[in-house]
């Protein structure tokens, strides 16, 4: 049998992808190589990257697991060691009491992100994202239907400052999910207790889901950093 495509088919692509943003920090990140390729001396600000190479402990562990021949698949939230270790890395910063059967390991934020708003929201359900912010809270929750509500900064004496009352009379029945980003990009800024406790507070009240990126828990000059899913209730 021969099947024959129309001449003037087009393939389409699903609604969706026009809700698709991206990341603009990689096209400024592609600017500034092209920036350095010319010799022109560059601070690289605009990635959150740092220029600190993996330790060769890891480097030989890695190394050594791939020789012994563990590449092929593991189960999907990731191997139970490595579970165990995480839970017990994050009870001891965070105060919390996770087992591994709490940790799933991913390939970073942007999956992360996408696969919690996807389990929690449905189209037209509302998420409370920080701007400015990672572009990706944005663009992921538009493309699931979604709609994004920005929550905002003020100058505080020594450090910016979450909008909280703007935060709280943007709540509303459709309200599903409170995106949280302390020692926040591209800021910097760190909530101090009481507001870290007045976003618990809020949380709980409306019975919203908190998603807590932490990405720079531990990079830090001085001081510990404090983790909201450390308090009572959360």
């Amino acid at each position: 049998m021969t099947v024959q495509r129309k001449s003037k088919s087009r393939i389409q692509l699903a609604d969706r992808m026009s809700r698709l943003g991206t990341e603009t920090a990689f096209a400024v990140s592609a600017e500034a190589s092209a920036l350095a390729a010319a010799g022109r001396k560059i601070y690289p600000f605009h990635v959150g990257d740092i220029n600190l190479r993996t330790p060769r402990n890891i480097i030989e562990a890695a190394h050594k697991a791939a020789l012994d021949g563990k590449t092929g698949y593991c189960p999907n939230e990731g191997i139970a060691p490595l579970r165990e270790a995480l839970a017990e890395d994050v009870n001891r910063s965070r105060g919390t009491s996770y087992g591994a059967q709490n940790v799933a390991i991913q390939p970073g934020g942007k999956p992360t992100i996408g696969k919690l708003l996807q389990i929690l929201i449905n189209p037209g359900d509302e998420v409370l994202y920080p701007s400015p912010g990672y572009p990706i809270y944005e663009s992921q929750i538009e493309f699931l239907g979604g709609k994004p509500v920005p929550y905002t900064f003020r100058e505080g004496e020594s450090n910016f400052e979450l909008q909280l009352a703007a935060l709280e009379d943007s709540l509303n029945d459709k309200t599903k999910v409170l995106i949280y980003n302390d020692l926040q990009n591209p800021t910097a800024a760190e909530s101090s207790p009481r507001e870290m406790r007045r976003i618990a507070e809020l949380a709980l009240r409306n019975d919203l889901f908190v998603l807590s990126d932490e990405a720079y828990f531990d990079i830090r000059f001085a001081g510990l950093s404090q983790s909201i899913a450390g308090l009572e209730g959360m």
